[in-house]
């Protein structure tokens, strides 16, 4: 599996989107098809998402959790 994400990963940005194959393991026990993708998002910080490109830069993007249990 490990291999196959790399050679996806390989393919993003290098090549358009739509020639990015769909990377799927088909589960035993008649568990289906499930897609596998290279992991961009690294964690939050704050009220930020930290996301890394194909080339590896690193980026903070703003998403703000929602709070909970307020009311109006």
């Amino acid at each position: 599996m490990e291999k196959g994400l790399e050679i996806i990963e390989g393919l993003r940005g290098h090549t358009t989107g739509y020639a990015v194959p769909t990377y799927v393991i088909d589960a035993p026990g008649g568990g289906g098809k499930i897609p596998l993708q290279p992991s961009y998002m690294m964690g939050r910080d704050g009220d930020h998402v930290v996301l890394r490109n194909y080339e590896g830069n690193v980026y903070r993007y703003p998403d703000p959790l929602p709070t909970t249990g307020e009311c109006g």
